[in-house]
Order: structure tokens, then C-alpha cells, then sequence
């Protein structure tokens, strides 16, 4: 007779506001990583964990969108939340579109991360998987909400200004691809910034590097 073994129990989901966290630490190591000069395997392998990256979080910004206040009906603010939210979610899920010709052109197609637990595209990859799970069904206060999403605006900025890393020494096509996803992810800060009620964004620079980033955008073919 064969015997099986039990099957662990899934880790529990982190808070809401600390999946948040955790993701802009990893984000922030990240683009710190990205902005020096990689060896060509390395460029590669993290093209390929930022679009993994940039599916994720659009993933878990749908759960995000439909957070529930405890206590409190469904009042028009709620429904705007999850509008802007949702819009933010698009735009990620645009950006990642906006890498898929990149992938291609570098012939990445199906060239997965490495399972390097060191590596700072590895860990924001986990960080970007941990929130999809930490956001699935979100509840709690409108602070702690608010808090979610501004720990996810810091976090968007430092994605950014990784993939702006990136494009440094990138071939004019990968180059191009990864300024159309800057592009991208800074309307995903305007929608955030307008889901937690914050004046918004200047579209034009990311607030993490103090670098200016393009204001076009994804789809187009000139690069500003």
C-alpha cells in the first residue's frame, strides 16, 4: 500500500497595505538593479520579469478595484474608486501589451525568470505574485485602503523608472517598446492618484527618480 503525504497548507495572503509595501521595496531594488549596465542574458532575463511583472499587477489591481469599506453601502465615491482603479488596472495590462513585440523582437517568447531568489527582478516578480493573492478580496477602513493604493502609486513609480533603466543600452525597437510602457504606467499613476484622492500626477516625471518620463501614448511610433 502506498501512502501520500499530506499537502501543505497555502501561505496566508499579507495585508493588504503590506503586500503594498513589500512591492515597492522590491520595485525600488529592482530599478536600482536596472539602472546599471547589464550583460545581454541579464537584460533579457529582466525584459522578461517586468512584463511578468507588469501581467501581475494588472491582475491584482482588479481585485484591488472592488474594495469594501465594512459598514458602509455602495455610495457613488465607492464606484469611483473602483472606476479609477479599474483604469488603472488597463493601463497595466496595456503596458504589458506594449512589451509583447519587444519579447518577440528579442526572441524571449516563453524565456521565463530564473528561479534565483537573489535576484531583484525574481523578488519583484514573487512581490507582483504575493499582491494578486493580497488583494484577491480586499476590505478594511478607507485609510488603510488609501494607504494600499498610495504604497501601490510609489510602487508603479519605481517599476517605472526600472523599465527607464532598461531602455538605456536598449536596441531602438526594445527602446521604443519600453518608452511606451513608461508612458503607460504613468496614466496608471493619474488614475491611483485620483482613486485615493490625491491632486494629480504630473504625467510628465516620475516622482521616484525625479526623471522626466514621455508623455505618449502606448501604440505610438515616435518617441519624444
Amino acid at each position: 500500500m502506498t501512502s501520500t503525504r499530506p499537502v501543505p497548507p497555502l501561505p496566508q495572503p499579507q495585508p493588504p497595505a503590506a503586500g503594498a509595501q513589500a512591492l515597492a521595496d522590491a520595485a525600488g531594488a529592482a530599478a536600482r538593479a536596472w539602472a546599471r549596465p547589464l550583460p545581454q542574458d541579464r537584460h533579457q532575463r529582466a525584459l522578461s520579469q517586468l512584463y511578468s511583472t507588469l501581467r501581475d499587477l494588472g491582475i491584482a489591481a482588479r481585485g484591488l478595484a472592488v474594495w469594501q469599506v465594512p459598514g458602509t453601502p455602495e455610495e457613488p465615491a465607492a464606484r469611483e474608486f473602483t472606476r479609477h482603479v479599474t483604469s488603472g488596472s488597463r493601463w497595466y495590462l496595456g503596458a504589458c501589451i506594449c512589451l509583447d513585440e519587444v519579447l518577440a523582437f528579442e526572441g524571449l517568447v516563453g524565456f521565463g525568470p530564473l528561479p534565483d531568489p537573489d535576484e531583484p527582478g525574481a523578488a519583484l516578480c514573487r512581490a507582483a505574485r504575493n499582491v494578486i493573492l493580497a488583494w484577491r478580496l480586499p476590505a478594511g477602513s478607507s485609510e488603510c485602503r488609501d494607504a494600499t493604493v498610495r504604497a501601490f502609486i510609489t510602487a508603479t513609480g519605481l517599476v517605472s523608472a526600472g523599465a527607464l533603466g532598461l531602455s538605456a543600452c536598449a536596441p531602438r525597437r526594445t527602446f521604443i517598446g519600453l518608452q511606451a510602457v513608461i508612458a503607460s504606467l504613468a496614466e496608471v499613476v493619474a488614475a491611483l492618484s485620483a482613486a485615493a484622492g490625491d491632486p494629480p500626477a504630473d504625467p510628465a516625471r516620475d516622482e521616484s527618480t525625479s526623471r522626466p518620463l514621455p508623455a505618449r501614448r502606448p501604440g505610438t511610433e515616435e518617441v519624444s
